[in-house]
């Protein structure tokens, strides 16, 4: 491990996303598991040309503006993983939510989805949407809960 990347893992060690990100990117080359990590540049890209759409209403503008603090997105799907590589991960990945807060739990037809995050009073860091069957997406940044509660509630 080369000086640079040292430095960044260990920068990374102290946050829960940060350690959620540094498993993800482990992970993300093993059989059965495919991942995408978007940084800063991808992010504001994305949404520029989400902004410019010119089907978008107010509303649709306005939630996607919600989201001007997000630096990265990472997304992983473990489900067609082997079992074992697949337990493994989810250990791992069970522990670092154990360092975080619970901000949404929600159950459809047997299917769960979590939301985890880091509560900084009217704003939450860092979230990480759980579904323990094959998918996690860990977003770092911040947006405000209101804003959040928008976007969830935005048909």
């Amino acid at each position: 491990m080369g000086p640079a990347l040292f430095a960044v893992t260990m920068a990374l060690a102290g946050n829960p996303a940060g350690k959620m990100q540094t498993l993800i990117n482990e992970y993300r080359h093993h059989e059965g598991f495919d991942g995408i990590s978007v940084g800063p540049l991808g992010v504001a890209l994305l949404k520029t040309i989400a902004l410019s759409d010119s089907d978008l209403d107010e509303e649709d503008r306005a939630v996607l503006r919600a989201f001007n603090r997000i630096k990265r997105v990472s997304i992983l799907d473990f489900e067609d993983a082997e079992a074992d590589v697949k337990a493994r991960f989810v250990q791992k990945a069970k522990q670092i939510l154990s360092g975080m807060e619970l901000i949404l739990e929600a159950k459809d037809d047997g299917d769960k989805l979590s939301i985890y995050g880091i509560d900084k009073g009217d704003e939450i860091r860092d979230c990480i949407l759980w579904d323990p069957d094959g998918t996690i997406i860990c977003v770092r940044g911040s947006v405000t809960l209101d804003k959040l509660m928008a976007a969830v509630n935005n048909d």
